[in-house]
């Protein structure tokens, strides 16, 4: 779960790969996707409003069509991948930052604002409860969500026990016929 912070990901998976028996697997998990798209979408509109421009407050989080070319490009065959959105309810953003900030998931990006002024703070938190936020009708309680989107992976490093495709032309059904071949269904 911590692949989200390495800054060569081609590297990493091809030193993975020279690491690994032939016909072994490579069996992964990390941040990506959409993860905190709300958060970052209200630090983005906060910025934008009150300093005049937009700065990189979450730290930039890889696509799992990204995760499948890079394993392609290292090597790896046999590719798999499942993406699981988890979705935590914050009292507000200031919870959700106090957490990252306890995971030691604050931004690693180097072109980020080193602090982030009161106003803006303030302005995104008002924002991320406007477009996000619920209120629970029974309690009363406030909550915002945070989405996290984690991609699992599974690849193999190539060996000569491994199921290989058929030559092409070597088919022996024509695709206008697989209907009555599997079942019998036209």
């Amino acid at each position: 779960m911590s692949l989200h912070w390495v800054n060569d990901l081609p590297g990493c998976f091809g030193r993975v790969l020279a690491c690994l028996r032939p016909d072994s697997a490579f069996v992964g998990a990390m941040l990506g996707g959409d993860t905190l798209y709300q958060l970052r979408c209200a630090l983005q509109l906060a910025s934008l409003e009150r300093d005049g421009g937009i700065g990189v407050h979450v730290s930039p989080f890889v696509k799992p069509q990204d995760v499948v070319g890079l394993l392609t490009r290292a090597g790896f065959t046999m590719l798999t991948i499942d993406v699981d959105a988890i979705t935590v309810g914050y009292p507000s953003m200031f919870e959700l930052m106090w957490d990252l900030q306890g995971m030691a998931e604050n931004n690693a990006a180097v072109n980020r604002t080193l602090r982030l002024n009161r106003d803006t703070m303030l302005a995104a938190a008002a924002i991320y409860q406007e477009m996000y936020g619920s209120v629970d009708e029974q309690s009363g309680e406030v909550s915002v969500p945070a989405t996290f989107e984690v991609l699992h992976f599974i690849a193999w490093k190539p060996g000569a026990s491994q199921p290989r495709p058929l030559e092409r032309g070597s088919g022996t059904v024509s695709l206008k016929d697989l209907g009555s071949v599997i079942g019998g269904a036209s």
